[in-house]
């Protein structure tokens, strides 16, 4: 199943491939480092998207699968007038989870990370 949100000026589109899509959730710490904001922003959640706040410098994402696996990146943005276009694909390989991110814009980037049971997992990268 692919998703596509465009209500807002950031895109995202999440390919669940044969996962199940409300299994997945997304969130976003803007502007402050994940590991100091209690109040995270909901970027996707059972299957339906949220508008993705559009601040510069370190932008910390956390994706979450069955409340369980979880893998985390950072995306630094140079600018808050940028936009960008983010797309996540999730596949299983050799009973393995990943995340397949790749962003378009002015700070691009693109990688692949392992969701895994422990906190504040590192990434594998995709090049």
């Amino acid at each position: 199943m692919v998703c596509f949100c465009c209500s807002c000026k950031n895109h995202i589109k999440v390919d669940c491939g044969t996962l199940y899509p409300n299994d997945f959730e997304i969130y976003l710490s803007a502007g402050l480092p994940l590991r100091c904001n209690d109040n995270l922003t909901i970027i996707y959640k059972n299957g339906s998207y949220y508008e993705i706040p559009n601040e510069y410098g370190e932008n910390d994402w956390l994706i979450v699968y069955k409340g369980q696996k979880q893998c985390w990146f950072r995306h630094f943005k140079t600018n808050r007038r940028n936009t960008h276009k983010y797309k996540f694909a999730f596949f299983e390989k050799h009973d393995t989870l990943f995340c397949a991110i790749d962003i378009r814009g002015n700070n691009a980037e693109k990688d692949t990370f392992i969701l895994q049971k422990e906190q504040w997992v590192n990434h594998v990268n995709h090049e």
